[in-house]
């Protein structure tokens, strides 16, 4: 099997404290969401830059709807 797109990098699994009730959640490169409360941070909180559409293995190009 061949792989027709851009190869991602491995995301790297970290965690933290929530920053509003504390619950220790684990995220991926940086990137939370605590299941207890619902506080998610923000996105460029991250410790990498995320891909573009077009690196998204789903894309559907350009010219979809």
């Amino acid at each position: 099997m061949t792989s027709s797109g851009p190869v991602l990098p491995t995301p790297e699994i970290t965690t933290t404290p929530c920053r509003r009730c504390g619950t220790q959640v684990a995220g991926l490169n940086g990137r939370y969401a605590c299941g207890v409360c619902n506080w998610v941070n923000h996105w460029a909180e991250g410790s990498s830059t995320l891909p573009t559409a077009e690196e998204d293995p789903d894309w559907p190009g350009p010219d979809a709807d």
